[in-house]
């Protein structure tokens, strides 16, 4: 007796769920409804192709596409702005570094006419005189002396508030209160004048903050700030890292990453500075001056 002829297996029986997936897209009940809105007469089930839904699609299109556009217009807008800004701050600091040197120029060339004319002031007067003009900033000095320059460390950027170190990856920038503390150890240790880079310090500098920037007599400050300061070679350098100046730029460097060198200079200019201004004065002696 021969045996029945099984049918022949198919190929993809081993993947029956997704072969039913394939020839069934559609679930069995959502089917059986489908078919029973034919038959009650009803039109089928509209499907992706509805055109309503195609003039929507369109419609959303269009204003993602607008809203695109005006975000990029806004954008080339804020980034022209910025530039315009940027090249008016530019411009605005040159004029003031052109000024401040023709102002500079006009103290010394004063200066030099005082000495000349003299005026009945005696020798000791007028070395006295040129020694305060030197102590209060109001003429260019030349001399021996230190350079301490400062800069951030690798990778650290100042947080929103700029000052103090409160983010993550700030503790690295040099901050206003850094330079001052430095420029106080300097004046501890002997120096007769000090200036960064290129301000020149009088007893009524300020050395501030605005929010990343660090102003020095009111104008800001660039990276690697360089300060220079005139007094004995030898000995100011040992009593500035001896004193609490030293101690604080160790640990800057130690502790922070701060970026710091030190070296000594045989010969070091420092121009005046503009800012200063007489604000109390008092007759002369007669007896002395005739």
């Amino acid at each position: 007796m021969t045996e029945p002829t099984r049918p022949a297996r198919r190929v993809d029986e081993s993947m029956t769920l997704l072969t039913s997936m394939l020839e069934r897209p559609l679930d069995p009940g959502y089917q059986a409804a489908a078919d029973q809105r034919v038959a009650n007469g009803l039109p089928a089930a509209t499907s992706w192709r509805s055109p309503t839904l195609v003039v929507t699609a369109l419609v959303v299109g269009l204003l993602m596409g607008i809203s695109s556009a005006s975000l990029r217009a806004s954008q080339a807008l804020g980034q022209g702005a910025r530039a315009d800004l940027i090249a008016q701050v530019e411009a605005r600091q040159k004029a003031a570094d052109e000024q401040a040197a023709t102002a500079r120029a006009m103290q010394d060339e004063i200066a030099e006419a005082e000495a000349k004319v003299g005026g009945g002031v005696s020798a000791a007067d007028a070395a006295e005189l040129a020694r305060l003009r030197a102590v209060t900033s109001q003429t260019g000095v030349v001399g021996p002396g230190m350079t301490i320059t400062l800069d951030n460390a690798d990778g650290s950027g100042a947080d929103a508030d700029g000052d103090p170190r409160t983010g993550q990856d700030s503790g690295g920038t040099v901050l206003s209160k850094d330079l001052q503390i430095i420029t106080n150890g300097l004046w501890e240790a002997g120096a007769e004048a000090i200036a960064i880079n290129g301000q020149r310090l009088s007893s009524r500098s300020a050395i501030r903050f605005a929010g990343d920037a660090i102003l020095v007599n009111f104008r800001p400050l660039t990276r690697p700030y360089v300060v220079s300061a005139i007094g004995d070679p030898k000995e100011m350098p040992l009593a500035f890292a001896a004193g609490a100046g030293g101690s604080y730029l160790t640990s800057l460097s130690s502790n922070y990453g701060v970026q710091t060198k030190t070296t000594t200079e045989k010969e070091l200019t420092l121009p005046s500075s503009v800012s200063g201004t007489t604000r109390l004065a008092s007759p002369a002696d007669k007896e002395k001056t005739s």
